[in-house]
């Protein structure tokens, strides 16, 4: 009978105890995983979120900033209005580049509207450097009237048409996932198509089949997108704009995403605490029952010994116990957090109003790479002053104390 055999005979003579310490190990081991893929994703959708922004300052009316980052970051519609004589007060502000407005409408719940709150993103294409980036890549050409560019979040395929009050507008493209709602879960369009919106849905509240108008001014505008010349800080800008221009309010990409640096810290601190808690409870768990198993089995060992067995290959029965017990733990933990992760993603976004995009391959595998070598590490480290007190036992000693 060689080691591997009678490592194997002798898990399965303790299925209760061996199950125990794999389900130990599997738990960590999927907090663990879990949290990295989770930190991950949350941190890829953070970059490319920022990149997609596409600006160094966002400007809103004042006290509507709590509003923007809740659009930006979790993609709840939010909408606020301002007056578009603003974009030039903007322009002339020290350290100001360019400046582009944006137009945000909410779609509601009436029949004017295909999709229920979705976030109705109207842009200058003259002035526009934030948007039109993207449509390079997606659309090969300007955006035409009554044309839109969905979020890769809306179930409607490129050519079909969608309607917002009142106003039919053809899907022209898509956007790559990016995690961020804000864009996801976005419809664009041009400035023009959205003044053609507004002015439909107070025809129609006119008509027989009537529905309620949208309530936007012809030259209100919910947000100036700015880009800073390099001498300017984004800080020291909002400064110049909020003192030069009144009833408004900066908000920098990086405010953006130090909000969600925030609340993905806590999150954090919170999955990495607990995981590192049980680690320990873990190692201390597997090098007691191991120090309990040895004492069972001392007779056992002491026989092997009076047989020929030699001090290493009784170290390595007991610590090939715990590789083995390590290795299936590991494979389950990696299982079980990928799969909570999957069916959970959502409601965890939903609750920590977090962007998400789940990372490639390549890093998944490492981590689950990096997860497993710490189980089998954590096994090894937990059984070897137990295997190693074992392999020390003379043979007629360890037969006296086994009997």
């Amino acid at each position: 009978m060689n080691i591997w055999s009678f490592t194997c005979k002798n898990l399965t003579r303790k299925l209760f105890r061996s199950g125990a310490l794999v389900l130990a190990i599997a738990l960590v081991v999927s907090l663990l995983f879990a949290g990295a893929i989770s930190m991950k994703s949350v941190s890829t959708s953070i970059q490319l979120g920022a990149q997609r922004l596409g600006a160094d300052l966002m400007v809103v009316p004042k006290g509507s900033a709590d509003d923007a980052r809740t659009t930006l970051i979790a993609g709840k519609p939010s909408v606020f209005y301002m007056p578009e004589t603003v974009l030039e007060q903007v322009r002339k502000v020290k350290g100001v580049r360019r400046a582009s407005p944006q137009l945000f409408i909410k779609s509601s719940d009436f029949e004017c509207c295909t999709f229920v709150d979705v976030l109705l993103v109207a842009f200058d294409p003259a002035t526009d450097f934030t948007v039109t980036p993207w449509l390079k890549d997606t659309l090969k050409r300007p955006l035409g009237k009554n044309e839109i560019v969905i979020g890769r979040s809306i179930p409607v395929a490129i050519g079909a048409t969608m309607t917002f009050y009142g106003t039919k507008l053809t899907v022209a493209g898509d956007l790559a996932t990016t995690g961020f709602q804000y864009i996801d879960n976005g419809a664009y369009m041009t400035m023009e198509t959205a003044r053609e919106i507004i002015k439909n849905s107070k025809l129609q509240a006119e008509g027989p089949e009537a529905m309620k108008p949208l309530a936007i001014e012809d030259n209100a505008i919910s947000a100036v997108l700015v880009e800073l010349t390099p001498d300017v800080t984004p800080e020291r800008a909002q400064v110049f704009i909020e003192y030069e221009i009144e009833g408004v309010q900066g908000m920098s990409a990086q405010d953006v995403i130090g909000t969600v640096k925030k609340q993905l810290y806590v999150l954090l601190q919170a999955i990495f605490g607990l995981g590192v808690a049980l680690w320990l409870i873990t190692l201390v768990l597997i090098g007691i029952v191991f120090s309990m198993i040895v004492n069972e089995r001392q007779r056992e060992m002491g026989l092997l010994r009076s047989l020929g067995a030699k001090r290493r290959n009784i170290f390595a029965i007991i610590t090939l116990e715990s590789v083995l017990l390590s290795l299936v733990g590991g494979v389950l933990g990696i299982v079980a957090g990928g799969s909570v992760l999957l069916v959970l993603k959502h409601p965890i976004k939903a609750a920590f109003n977090l962007p998400s995009l789940w990372p490639d391959t390549i890093f998944i595998a490492l981590v689950a790479g990096t997860a497993l070598g710490m189980a089998l590490l954590s096994g090894v480290v937990a059984v070897f002053y137990p295997a190693y007190k074992c392999s020390r036992m003379e043979p007629y000693a360890a037969i006296r104390k086994g009997e």
